[in-house]
């Protein structure tokens, strides 16, 4: 009995040493998300514009993936008050690219070597289409992906331009969303940035008209955790959660769908939304700091919102806390229709979150940083 007690009081200090340090490490920092700006400066060198940007840890690489990527020159210079059309000239847009960094942290975020995926000198799609798909009408846009013992998945999102797309499309844009697609890649156990990836595009795992699942993936225990968003319906772009056992990747028949009420279900038309006002591409993670799950996107009216909740039967009571709110886009008469999009996390470390978002004026990613009193304050 003795020993009982002593462990249980045992268990209890410890329990009050680590809420004290907590306490110290979440709430006596800035209380307020830092603006960095344009996130890695040394892509420019590489490229003039891109949206997307997402983070895939490959031991002590990072590899980020991008979606719609502009090439071309610069004949200004680009700032965060600034507008594409006033620092760059496009010569081509390919819809995907790849990049490789040394893992970041607190003091290295701001100054990333960023080395591109390139044929013949020129930066170039990792994710390339198939004949007869003409390329001036297919994209693939590269979203999430994780690496499985030697293997690197990446989820990419299908899409059409289509001419005859209603014009009242809420994106304004002529292009149908065909689904979700996985690629992969053996990587060699010698492998370097710099040196040739071989992508391979097997299955198509989600079809027209179904969530964007892939937006973002985490392991959690033997399960692969993605979030997604989408179909969009008049005023509302719902987000969705999906699972799947991590060696049953791409098996469509094994993924489960978020209730919206805390269970799983297999019927894709039972999955609940949680969120619904998503613009673009939005984050999942689990914090081992806070011993949470963290979900970060942007909201339909241009503002960055979080969500904290400890385990998924929680996730229907939690509400999107709005944690940033961008300064004003800038008017631009050839686009008239601009708004921020693609909130999300890219890392964290023990003393914040780091995450983007996409400026489509400079059509380059924003770094915020958050602290952990923003997240905890919920």
């Amino acid at each position: 009995m003795a020993k009982i007690k002593f462990y249980i009081s045992r268990c209890i200090a410890i329990s009050i040493i680590v809420g004290i340090s907590l306490s110290f490490l979440f709430c006596f920092q800035p209380y307020k998300v830092e603006n960095y700006g344009i996130f890695g400066e040394s892509r420019k060198n590489s490229i003039i514009g891109q949206d997307g940007c997402t983070s895939i840890p490959l031991g002590d690489i990072m590899m980020w993936t991008f979606g719609d990527t502009i090439l071309g020159t610069w004949k200004g210079y680009l700032s965060v008050s600034s507008t594409f059309e006033d620092a760059a000239v496009m010569k081509d847009m390919i819809s995907n690219s790849a990049a490789f960094t040394a893992l970041p942290d607190d003091v290295t975020v701001r100054n990333l070597d960023f080395i591109f995926y390139r044929e013949k000198g020129l930066v170039s799609q990792f994710i390339k289409p198939i004949p007869p798909e003409d390329p001036r009408i297919w994209r693939f846009w590269a979203i999430d992906g994780i690496q499985i013992d030697k293997t690197v998945y990446v989820y990419y999102i299908i899409v059409f331009i289509d001419k005859n797309a209603p014009k009242s499309s809420a994106s304004f844009m002529p292009i149908r969303v065909m689904g979700i697609g996985l690629a992969e890649w053996h990587k060699p156990d010698t492998w370097k940035p710099g040196e040739p990836v071989n992508f391979i595009r097997t299955v198509k795992l989600f079809n027209e008209g179904e969530p964007v699942f892939g937006d973002s993936v985490i392991l959690q225990g033997k399960y692969l955790y993605l979030i997604g968003h989408g179909p969009a319906f008049a005023n509302r772009v719902p987000a969705y959660m999906a699972r799947v056992p991590a060696v049953l990747i791409k098996n469509r028949s094994a993924y489960e769908y978020y209730d919206g009420d805390g269970g799983w279900t297999r019927d894709i038309k039972s999955a609940g939304a949680f969120i619904n006002d998503v613009m673009g591409e939005l984050s999942l993670s689990y914090n081992e700091f806070l011993k949470q799950y963290v979900i970060i996107y942007c909201s339909l009216e241009g503002k960055i919102k979080s969500i904290v909740f400890p385990d998924f039967t929680q996730l229907k009571i939690r509400k999107a806390a709005v944690i940033y709110v961008p300064p004003p886009l800038p008017e631009i008469a050839s686009r008239p229709h601009l708004f921020y999009y693609s909130g999300k996390e890219i890392f964290h470390t023990q003393h914040a979150v780091y995450a983007i978002y996409i400026n489509p004026a400079i059509y380059q990613p924003i770094l915020l940083k958050i602290p952990y009193c923003v997240l905890t304050k919920q």
